[in-house]
């Protein structure tokens, strides 16, 4: 057995032993799996098929269950961002019921949904402590590190040695990284020294990884994250802010390759990817036609129909996707489904903006740093979203996640400092 898979092994059943102890572990040891996925690693085939994240999450319930007590008490918490979650999964029930071209696939999308929706949850309803949140955040910029060092030991011009679920191409993982980037950029800026030298190594992965995949979506989601830093971020810390895009972007120059400019400035209507408004108008006249939603996989059941300019393209290189995540939600779950999508993105957004409103009231944890990364990289992976699929990836539903918790957190430690002002 190679020694990644006896690795893997030895982490997993970790968690899974520690999730007993207290069930934040398997809301770690879940994130951890998913960047180190068996079935899709070239060392998977030596370890059992097991259903491994499935696995976590079980026994992260059962360890809920018995640990409730555990759990640290929060006054004022509120979960109701789960709303739109739930309500979505629901809806996409009924649409493969009763409107679904492709009724079989469709209520697997609507399955994946479900699994998600308990999952994060879990995530927003078992993390109450600082300590908790920074730990898993950790285990996710690990991963997202590992990836870097596959795609530099595996890795060459679009193709980076990795995939995840429903992140299985080069424009998903490296949108995946760019979202993690803000977290790397602000901790090397105000973190401790021990996070100051982990980002500072694993940057030039991450960086290597984006220009190895030649994502023109994620480049610009990129872009988008380093303006958005240098507008939101204030006073002093803005200059070192600068500073570091600028070794960012000497990075960049120093690491990419001659294909990776030239997959930049390509605008050809008809590229390898197909034309986009083609694809995108065809997802409106689909739209219009079906305003209820054709349920999952219903955009390449008719794109051949309705987007004749690009059939023999299709034909000869397999059926496309409609490369925007807001048409896809819209054609595939119809205008309930788009209207449910923006609930959650905008409730996420408020609940964001309420913690670095707060932020003088709760001094104890860096509580608008990390709203201030978990909203630059939501919205990088958006970004990224315009121009590919990301409905599916579960980093976007992590986030909104995570600004419940720590919203959770930081409101419990208002109400703390109170009381003990009211003590004093």
């Amino acid at each position: 057995m190679p020694a990644t898979a006896v690795i893997f092994m030895i982490l997993y059943v970790t968690g899974l032993i520690l999730t007993f102890r207290h069930p934040y572990f398997g809301i770690a040891t879940y994130i951890f799996e998913w960047h180190n996925h068996p079935p899709y690693m070239w060392w998977g085939d030596h370890l059992p098929d097991l259903r491994w994240s499935f696995l976590v999450s079980v026994i992260t319930l059962i360890s809920l269950i018995i640990n409730h007590r555990k759990l640290k008490p929060l006054h004022g918490a509120s979960y109701k961002l789960i709303f739109w979650l739930v309500a979505f999964t629901l809806w996409m029930y009924f649409i493969s019921a009763f409107y679904a071209v492709e009724p079989k696939e469709s209520f697997r999308k609507a399955e994946i949904f479900y699994k998600l929706t308990i999952q994060i949850f879990l995530m927003m309803y078992i993390i109450r402590e600082p300590r908790h949140f920074s730990f898993i955040i950790w285990v996710l910029l690990l991963g997202v590190t590992n990836f870097g060092r596959i795609a530099f030991e595996r890795g060459s011009n679009r193709y980076l040695g990795v995939i995840a679920p429903n992140s299985t191409e080069e424009n998903a993982i490296s949108a995946h990284v760019a979202a993690m980037l803000p977290f790397f950029g602000l901790y090397f800026l105000i973190g401790k020294n021990w996070e100051k030298v982990i980002t500072l190594l694993s940057v030039p992965f991450l960086i290597n990884l984006i220009i190895l995949a030649n994502s023109r979506a994620t480049f610009v989601a990129v872009l988008v994250i380093g303006l958005l830093a240098v507008i939101w971020i204030k006073g002093k810390l803005r200059w070192r802010v600068v500073l570091a895009l600028i070794g960012g972007a000497i990075l960049v120059f120093s690491l990419s390759n001659e294909q990776f400019w030239e997959r930049q400035s390509t605008i050809d209507e008809y590229h390898e990817s197909g034309s986009r408004l083609h694809l995108w108008r065809g997802a409106i006249e689909m739209w219009k036609d079906h305003p209820m939603g054709l349920g999952g996989e219903g955009y390449q059941a008719l794109v051949m129909d309705y987007v004749p300019e690009l059939r023999e393209i299709m034909e000869e290189k397999g059926t496309k996707t409609v490369h925007n995540t807001f048409l896809l939600v819209l054609v595939e779950w119809g205008f309930v489904g788009i209207i449910l999508f923006f609930g959650l993105l905008i409730h996420t957004f408020v609940i964001l903006g309420k913690i670095r409103r707060d932020r003088l009231k709760a001094p104890g944890y860096r509580y608008y740093v990390d709203a201030m990364a978990i909203q630059m990289g939501l919205i990088g992976i958006l970004v990224a979203g315009i121009f590919h699929n990301r409905l599916y990836s579960e980093v976007i539903y992590w986030f909104s996640a995570f600004a419940v918790a720590l919203r959770n957190i930081q409101v419990n430690e208002i109400y703390e400092n109170a009381q003990l002002s009211e003590e004093v």
